[in-house]
C-alpha cells in the first residue's frame, strides 16, 4: 500500500540519499541534498521533505524549505519547494500530484515554485500555483553619478530590524549584501552576481529593503553598484513598482506561488534553494 506524508527526522539521511541517487548529475552532490534538506530556517516545527513509501519502501520525496517571513501582517509561514522525484515503477499513479498536494496543504503557507522546468509547467498548473511573476527590471551602466555604499551592512550600516535579520540569517551564503545611501534614505539590497551570459555578468536582486528607493532611484543604484561595461542590475518586477528601468525583460519560466498569507511583492529569493545552493537565476 502506498502512503504519502511528512518525512520524519529518523528518515532524513534516507530521503538524502535517495535525493543523490535520483539525480546523479546535479553539481553539488551529497553534502548538497544535506544542505538543501536541513531545515536551515524552519526551526523545531519545519518540514524538511513530503514522502511516499509502498511499505518500507521509499518511492518518492517532494523536498522543502520552511521559514518564517516578515510581513506588514506580521509574521507568515513560508515554504519553498525544491526538487522532487517519483521512481519510475511507480509513476503513472498520481504521486507526484499527491505529494505536492500534502507539501501545499496547510492554509497558514504561502509556498513557492521558483525553479520549475519546462515540462512541469502542466502539472504546475494543475496543482492550482499561480504565476508570481514572469518579467524581470533590468539596469545597465550609464557613467551617471554614484552614491555611497557599505559592503559589510551588518558590521558597518545602521539596519532595521527586519533587514538586519534576513542579513544574518544568509551571512554564510554566496551572496553580497549592500547598503547604498539614496536622496531618499539608506536602500539594503542582497545581491546574487553570476555569470549568466557571456555578454555581462548579473547583479540580481534576491531581496530588496526599500523598494520605494529602488524604483525612484535605481538609476543611480545601478551605477553605484556596476563596473563600466560587462554587468546590468537585475530585480524581478514584483519586487520594486513604478520603476523605470532600461529594458523589461521575460522570464523563460516564470516563478510560481500557492497560497494567500503572503503577497507577492513580500516573496523574494530569501529562505529558499536559490540562495542555499547558489543558484543562477534565468
Amino acid at each position: 500500500m502506498v502512503t504519502v506524508r511528512f518525512a520524519t527526522p529518523s528518515q532524513r539521511d534516507e530521503v538524502e540519499a535517495f535525493m543523490h541517487a535520483a539525480f546523479p548529475r546535479a553539481k553539488w552532490g551529497l553534502e548538497g541534498w544535506t544542505r538543501l534538506l536541513a531545515n536551515r530556517w524552519g526551526g523545531a516545527q519545519g518540514e524538511f521533505a513530503v514522502v511516499a513509501m509502498d511499505g518500507d519502501q521509499l518511492i518518492g520525496v517532494m523536498g522543502m524549505n520552511d521559514s518564517l517571513r516578515h510581513t506588514p501582517r506580521g509574521p507568515r509561514r513560508y515554504r519553498n519547494l525544491t526538487s522532487w522525484y517519483v521512481l519510475k515503477s511507480h509513476r503513472g499513479m498520481g504521486l507526484g500530484e499527491t505529494l505536492m498536494h500534502t507539501a501545499m496543504n496547510d492554509p497558514e503557507v504561502t509556498s513557492t515554485n521558483l525553479t520549475s522546468a519546462k515540462a512541469a509547467l502542466p502539472l504546475v498548473d494543475r496543482i492550482g500555483f499561480k504565476v508570481l511573476d514572469a518579467k524581470r527590471l533590468v539596469w545597465r551602466p550609464s557613467g551617471g553619478k554614484t552614491l555611497n555604499l557599505t559592503l559589510d551592512p551588518l558590521r558597518d550600516a545602521s539596519l532595521n530590524p527586519v533587514d538586519a535579520q534576513v542579513l544574518g540569517d544568509h551571512a554564510d551564503l554566496n551572496l553580497k549584501p549592500v547598503t547604498i545611501e539614496t536622496p531618499g534614505g539608506p536602500c539594503t539590497l542582497v545581491l546574487s552576481v553570476k555569470q549568466k551570459v557571456d555578454e555581462y555578468v548579473t547583479h540580481e536582486a534576491v531581496y530588496v529593503g526599500q523598494p520605494d528607493l529602488v524604483a525612484r532611484y535605481g538609476r543611480s543604484i545601478a551605477d553605484t553598484l556596476l563596473p563600466e561595461e560587462g554587468a546590468v542590475f537585475s530585480v524581478d518586477s514584483r519586487l520594486v513598482t513604478g520603476a523605470e528601468p532600461d529594458a523589461i525583460e521575460q522570464i523563460e519560466v516564470p516563478r510560481f506561488y500557492k497560497g494567500d498569507s503572503m503577497l507577492p511583492a513580500e516573496i523574494d529569493h530569501m529562505y529558499s534553494e536559490i540562495v542555499l545552493m547558489d543558484m543562477k537565476l534565468y
